[in-house]
């Protein structure tokens, strides 16, 4: 859900965001929380638990901005920020240049939160021993701790991008900074995995799921950024153009709407680009197809029901492959069409040609 905008950057609150807010508004308002031994009426804990939450994800909010910001100076395009279960994330368009822009960009939100504790810190010393007070110096511990979880040096944690940022410094190498910190960051998440199912175990502790919740997200998170690192190496240097969906991707404008649901079942496609020939007309994909009454797939031509080149978001074929990807990503769009410098169309990129076209040369990780 889209809340709103700062410094023209969208700003996203996913639905698990909810549960995480109630949770820290009760932590809170709780008897045994910060609040213990103060008589106070159901009410007065409720608007205190309720403000404690939001300033809370405020904090986490400026802690994203802060990246947001910093890598947006640094000339790395921010889509915009999500609030989620665990926190936030910015949604980069692109990396940073330089292994020192990216220590900065990562370092500046734990730097933010830092700053926020003890902005809290000095805010509750002022309230004193009041609700309050107490409320604030519950704050401040909550941006201590945020800011030392995240400089724990795994990949993606923002320690975790310091440290690629570090290696890929000391090596010259992008990818191999990154595959060594996503190592490092898979080993301290199976560490969290087993901690917490000791915890759980052992002392019948619920933080205990917590912690192996956490683990076993980091460790995916830390996959899924070096599958993206590689693929990213992978496209360096190369253009759009390459990424055209070859001959075997393809269906011919005469083809049935059953036979392109039968094609798409054998190739595992969920679009595949219509030619004429060798000219790309548009392109068609499962939701097109279910357009069509079962009883009328037979019947029914492909060009009937197909995306037209003419609504098919356009590249040129000399772009670099990555912002390729990139574009399709953020149209939103199942293709892409590639245009030559005279206007004609090289054909269509789709997303499984894309990952054709990466399985033929990524190697496989170690």
């Amino acid at each position: 859900m889209k809340v709103g905008r700062l410094f023209g950057i969208e700003i996203t609150v996913n639905p698990t965001w909810v549960l995480v807010f109630a949770l820290v508004a009760y932590a809170v308002a709780s008897p045994l929380g910060p609040l213990a031994g103060k008589t106070l009426s159901l009410g007065e804990r409720t608007a205190l638990g309720v403000a404690g939450s939001l300033l809370f994800f405020a904090s986490v909010l400026l802690h994203e901005l802060a990246h947001s910001l910093l890598a947006r100076s640094r000339g790395v395009p921010v889509r915009g920020i999500t609030l989620f279960i665990f926190g936030g994330v910015s949604a980069m368009e692109g990396e940073p240049a330089t292994a020192p822009a990216e220590a900065w960009i990562s370092a500046v939100g734990p730097l933010t939160s830092l700053a926020l504790g003890l902005l809290f810190y000095g805010l509750a010393l002022l309230a004193g021993d009041t609700p309050p007070g107490l409320v604030l110096g519950y704050l401040a511990f909550a941006n201590v701790v945020l800011a030392l979880f995240n400089v724990l040096p795994a990949f993606p944690l923002d320690g975790g991008r310091v440290l690629h940022a570090l290696v890929w410094r000391a090596t010259g190498d992008r990818l191999r900074a990154t595959r060594i910190a996503a190592n490092v960051g898979a080993a301290i998440s199976v560490l969290l995995i087993v901690a917490g199912i000791a915890e759980a175990l052992v002392y019948g502790s619920p933080s205990g799921l917590w912690l192996t919740f956490v683990g076993w997200y980091l460790l995916q998170a830390g996959n899924v950024e070096r599958r993206q690192s590689e693929m990213r190496s992978t496209l360096t240097g190369h253009t759009a153009v390459e990424l055209v969906a070859p001959p075997e991707l393809r269906v011919a404008a005469d083809a049935t709407a059953a036979s392109v649901l039968q094609r798409m079942r054998d190739l595992h496609a969920g679009v595949l680009p219509v030619y004429v020939g060798e000219r790309f007309i548009g392109f068609a994909s499962v939701d097109d197809m279910a357009k069509v009454a079962t009883n009328e797939l037979a019947t029914t031509f492909v060009t009937a029901v197909m995306t037209r080149v003419e609504q098919t978001p356009e590249i040129p074929a000399s772009a670099p492959a990555d912002d390729a990807v990139r574009a399709m990503g953020a149209a939103g769009s199942r293709a892409l069409a590639v245009v030559l410098p005279d206007g004609e169309c090289a054909g269509a990129i789709t997303r499984e040609s894309v990952v054709r076209w990466l399985a033929s040369r990524l190697e496989p990780s170690p």
